[in-house]
């Protein structure tokens, strides 16, 4: 079978194994509608994605949305304990059937009324007492896979023979763990949503890199001292580590005994993403999910320890990061939207640094090798 976008494009230059003498992936796998279908059932489809807080599953009844392009499931906790994943539709006439998160004892969808049980089975179907051959057990809701990470953090993935997430990430798991995570964190608020005028992978390639930092992000880079900055590429995960450069810093003003002097970022293939800023006891999960082939759709949560969800430094972080960063992040990755489209660029090259310093991208070019071996180019 001939691969998606190849055959329009028979000039890439193939990706090196080593990031310093390889170059990045051609603009057109960012603006190729066929590759973007490719990428849909080789990684989207197959790929574990963040749902949302297992601290919003606590008792029966309790439950959570979350979608993948066209694909929306539930997350539900069963009155036996259990959670459980099912595609967000009701089996009568396809209407949704739950929305945001809340608590259902019984999902009912607003429809037609037909119900189910919390572990997916019919429970009622208005006026099919008559309707011959009806088999409620053939209109029970459709199961997704499900998955607990890191002991806080709940995963779907649409693959019903997927490798489990522990076995993939694991070590990821148990650095989150030994790093930031505490046992009583909870999500303690929803980070705004963005839509980015620009590929999923524009955004995922600029998160993953602080090469840009000190021209795009001057703030981040007084706050962040840029000679600590660290970055390490693996498995199907990454990260990016520095420690505090200046308290008194134009990005927003951090006490010496802060509960947090470091700047962490951890990347988790395909979409996920786990950050800490300095001064914030808080940890954010956030995605970069795929709208289109030039639309990025962001979402994610804040954790934090009861009791002390918004020290000061907190408060000023999530300012910058809002008001500041994000917007800074996004004008970037929308014009390097713009510049892929364009008939004067065709293939970069990476600039990489065995020692993983501030200015190398052997992340974004970890990422770019994961991507082209699972769509095959």
């Amino acid at each position: 079978m001939e691969q998606a976008g190849l055959q329009n494009h028979p000039n890439m230059k193939p990706l090196h194994a080593e990031p310093g003498k390889s170059h990045t992936l051609p603009g057109w796998a960012y603006t190729d509608a066929q590759l973007f279908e490719r990428e849909r059932a080789a990684i989207f489809e197959r790929g574990w994605h963040y749902a949302g807080p297992l601290s919003a599953l606590a008792k029966a009844g309790d439950y959570l949305t979350a979608g993948l392009l066209d694909q929306n499931i539930i997350v539900i906790r069963g009155k036996d304990g259990e959670l459980r994943g099912f595609y967000n539709v009701c089996q009568h006439r396809a209407h949704e059937l739950l929305k945001g998160r809340g608590c259902a004892k019984v999902i009912t969808c607003p429809y037609h009324a037909w119900s189910y049980h919390a572990d997916g089975r019919l429970r009622t179907a208005r006026g099919t007492d008559d309707v011959a051959n009806f088999r409620s057990e053939e209109f029970h809701l459709k199961p997704v896979r499900i998955e607990v990470f890191a002991g806080h953090f709940v995963f779907f993935n649409l693959d019903e023979n997927a490798v489990p997430l522990a076995e993939q990430a694991g070590d990821l798991a148990q650095e989150l763990k030994d790093e930031v995570l505490q046992d009583r964190m909870i999500a303690v608020t929803n980070y705004p949503n963005w839509r980015i005028a620009c590929n999923w992978k524009v955004a995922v390639d600029n998160y993953l890199e602080c090469y840009h930092c000190a021209p795009a992000h001057p703030a981040f880079a007084d706050l962040v001292s840029m000679e600590s900055y660290k970055t390490a590429a693996s498995g199907l995960w990454s990260s990016q580590k520095g420690v505090v450069g200046k308290h008194d810093n134009k990005a927003y003003p951090l006490r010496r005994n802060a509960p947090e002097q470091r700047a962490l970022f951890w990347w988790l293939w395909p979409t996920t993403t786990f950050n800490v800023l300095p001064g914030s006891p808080a940890v954010g999960v956030f995605s970069y999910m795929p709208g289109e082939p030039a639309l990025t759709i962001t979402h994610g949560d804040r954790y934090a320890v009861p009791g002390n969800e918004f020290p000061a430094e907190d408060n000023a972080r999530i300012e910058y990061s809002r008001n500041v960063l994000n917007p800074e992040d996004v004008s970037l990755c929308e014009s390097v939207q713009r510049g892929l489209a364009s008939r004067g660029y065709s293939q970069g090259r990476f600039v990489a640094d065995p020692q993983g310093s501030v200015i190398t991208e052997q992340a974004v070019h970890h990422f770019h090798r994961l991507v082209a071996q699972a769509v095959g180019l």
